[in-house]
């Protein structure tokens, strides 16, 4: 099946996506006119769906921690931004905030729908059923991984929050336990940051073999 790319998202790729500092408290984080102001001349309704996703976000995983002992939401809004560094538009930025509402706390997918609408819930869904294709970790399997990836996302959209999403997880990865380390850095490089590159997102691929590169 094709991939979708709609017209309402505009792909910028001359960012430079680079690791910053996790903030250690929601307070001491970036406001969402942050992650606005990235997005290409946004309507009063695409603010409107952003703001409404960064609330909703923050009010589903309140007291859900990382392994770092910050909060999850943390991650989230810096996947969003990433998300909006690249020019994705309003709706893949909330799905990006929305990412492991169902996986993780449990959100109904109906909640979503009714909040966000179809297409928000189909995003956040394919993101779900990517998160559970397991890595290998051989050689033979990297490019099958590669094609179910595109064949399972069936919306480009879907891959590239996952990408950004795996971003902000390689910008943390000292947080996660050490043997843990060596599979996610590998998986990146060998699976992710090779999507990134067959996507045209260059800045993000460099970015993701940056950091996986120091871990293997």
């Amino acid at each position: 099946m094709p991939l979708r790319s709609p017209s309402s998202d505009i792909f910028v790729y001359s960012f430079c996506l680079t690791p910053v500092p996790y903030p250690t408290k929601v307070e001491k984080m970036q406001n969402v006119n942050d992650i606005v102001a990235l997005m290409a001349s946004p309507s009063t309704s695409d603010i409107a769906l952003v703001q409404k996703a960064y609330d909703f976000a923050q009010k589903a995983h309140d007291g859900h921690l990382r392994n770092s002992g910050e909060p999850y939401f943390n991650h989230l809004f810096e996947t969003a931004k990433n998300l909006a560094q690249i020019g994705m538009g309003a709706q893949t930025i909330a799905a990006g905030f929305l990412h492991d509402s169902i996986e993780d706390v449990g959100v109904l997918p109906e909640t979503i729908e009714k909040e966000f609408g179809k297409e928000v819930l189909f995003l956040v869904e394919g993101v779900t059923k990517l998160g559970k294709i397991k890595y290998q970790g051989t050689n033979r399997y990297n490019e099958s991984m590669r094609k179910l990836f595109v064949a399972m996302a069936q919306d480009i959209r879907v891959l590239i929050i996952k990408l950004c999403d795996r971003l902000n997880n390689m910008q943390t990865l000292q947080h996660v336990p050490k043997e843990k380390q060596m599979r996610i850095a590998k998986e990146t490089l060998e699976i992710y940051a090779p999507l990134a590159y067959r996507l045209g997102i260059k800045t993000l691929q460099r970015e993701l073999e940056d950091l996986a590169f120091s871990y293997v």
